[in-house]
């Protein structure tokens, strides 16, 4: 999306920024996690985010209050990068990369809700591809809403289960509906049910 000229936040670049050292949410994350200090902070003083989610995604009370931590300062951040963004364009298709919208709450302030999906078998190897171990990756999996669910809430739906080329051009055509919504929303309309993308 990003190669098609939509400006892309990610919700976990945004954590990671709420996460280095000087920023509040760091020092509210020690605090809270003070009993478990010595296994999520590294020598150089940098939190261990893969110790951290080991811990939250094996204790539900763990993740809640990581959770409640991070996700108002990521909101925050995402508020600030989108007036920073609004600032320097006349309209554009912004476009927030986040796995918890609805889980937390949060998909009621956008526009558009768009879900990305893929066999669980897909997604197990994916996560496992960026080093998890198959009991993590299943551990993370069962901590989101079911995909089936996020599914039927979304505006669109885009299926990440096939090649890299339906993939693009599925993409392309949710861009170009995108581009469309922005343009209605620019004149006052409110938008209608979203077109299917097939």
């Amino acid at each position: 999306m990003a190669k098609l000229g939509c400006h892309v936040l990610d919700a976990d670049r945004l954590a990671h920024e709420c996460l280095a050292a000087g920023e509040p949410t760091y020092d509210v994350v020690l605090a809270a996690f003070a009993d478990r200090r010595e296994v999520i902070l590294r020598p150089g003083g940098e939190i261990d985010r893969a110790a951290l989610g080991r811990i939250v995604f094996a204790d539900d009370g763990a993740r809640r209050r990581l959770e409640a931590i991070l996700h108002p300062a990521i909101r925050d951040r995402e508020a600030h990068r989108i007036e920073e963004i609004a600032a320097r364009t006349d309209a554009a298709v912004v476009v927030t990369e986040a796995a918890l919208l609805y889980e937390t709450g949060g998909a009621a302030r956008f526009h558009r809700m768009i879900v990305v999906t893929a066999p669980d078998d897909v997604r197990l190897r994916r996560l496992q591809a960026t080093g998890l171990d198959p009991d993590e990756a299943r551990r993370r999996m069962a901590s989101q809403m079911s995909q089936d669910e996020k599914a039927a809430r979304a505006d669109y739906v885009v299926d990440n289960g096939g090649t890299l080329a339906a993939t693009r051009q599925i993409t392309e055509t949710l861009v170009a509906h995108l581009r469309e919504d922005l343009e209605t929303l620019r004149t006052g309309t409110p938008l209608e049910p979203a077109p299917p993308l097939d």
